[in-house]
């Protein structure tokens, strides 16, 4: 019995410092979300007004030939995968990469892959990817890494090596939502921009183009995909930092029934180390009596 209740101290002291840790971690990816989660919705509000212009421009019926928005005949696919470093986050990488293999096994023409996230390199090794570049995952907007994986993507387009560039994601909607999507991002669309904007039926206007159409959107469609693309990268750290904040609130909360369920367990041992105790006196001092 003895050794039974040093056990369970045991396992109590040891359960309370992984309580300790995992409470330490929620604090952390709480403070790291908060940073982040202004970083994406300042570059959201960017992102919106500058859909919004794109709209416009495409609403206005204009003719443009743009390289962004050619369609190609696809004889090579290339797809960035976009998930975290670190574990510790519940179902969040490896929905990520269900994502991408789900969309890499519909696919006839050969993939190449670019993978953001030291987890998501594994996944590709492990699943034999063909992994052209690997860059760790990006927790800050002016951090160099996006800026070179900005330029990866559009020379893997522009130079023609693929023919259509898709990305793996984690949405982030909110603290309990960011689902693993997959989205197109060359060739692009500018009716695609009009439908992500929130403006229902919007009143015909014609525009007076200064400088030239084609000329305005050969400037605004690369910034555009700069933009969107380091809004990906974002919004998919705010998603990790989300679901590591939630896995560790879960960890702590369920430190503290175990602990409170181990606690239960000592004080039913000492108990019955005090009841049987307690018949050994009853029992002796009945003994002596007769």
């Amino acid at each position: 019995m003895a050794r039974s209740l040093r056990d369970l101290r045991r396992k109590i002291k040891g359960v309370r410092h992984i309580r300790q840790i995992t409470r330490a971690m929620k604090m952390v990816a709480t403070a790291k979300l908060k940073r982040i989660q202004r970083t994406v919705e300042n570059s959201r509000r960017y992102q919106e007004e500058l859909r919004s212009l794109l709209a416009d421009v495409a609403r206005a019926s204009v003719e443009v030939d743009h390289p962004y928005l050619q369609a190609r005949e696809v004889e090579r696919v290339g797809v960035m995968i976009v998930g975290g470093d670190r574990g510790l986050c519940g179902a969040f990488n490896r929905q990520i990469d269900e994502q991408a293999v789900e969309f890499i096994a519909g696919q006839s023409a050969p993939v190449e892959v670019i993978t953001v996230g030291r987890r998501m390199r594994r996944y590709a090794d492990r699943h034999g990817l063909d992994v052209v570049s690997s860059h760790a995952a990006v927790e800050r907007a002016d951090a160099p890494d996006i800026d070179q994986i900005i330029g990866e993507v559009r020379s893997w387009y522009e130079s023609g090596h693929v023919d259509l560039v898709q990305v793996v994601y984690a949405r982030f909607d909110s603290l309990v939502r960011h689902p693993a999507i997959s989205e197109q991002l060359l060739p692009m669309s500018p009716q695609a921009f009009a439908e992500a904007t929130d403006d229902a039926a919007p009143v015909p206007v014609e525009y007076i183009f200064e400088p030239p159409a084609a000329r305005l959107l050969a400037e605004l469609l690369p910034r555009a995909l700069e933009v969107e693309i380091a809004q990906i990268l974002l919004t998919t750290q705010a998603s990790g930092q989300a679901a590591r904040m939630t896995a560790m609130s879960a960890a702590t909360d369920n430190a503290g029934d175990m602990i409170t369920d181990l606690t239960r367990s000592i004080n039913r041992a000492r108990q019955e180390e005090i009841t049987a105790e307690l018949l050994d006196v009853v029992t002796g001092a009945r003994a002596l009596q007769s």
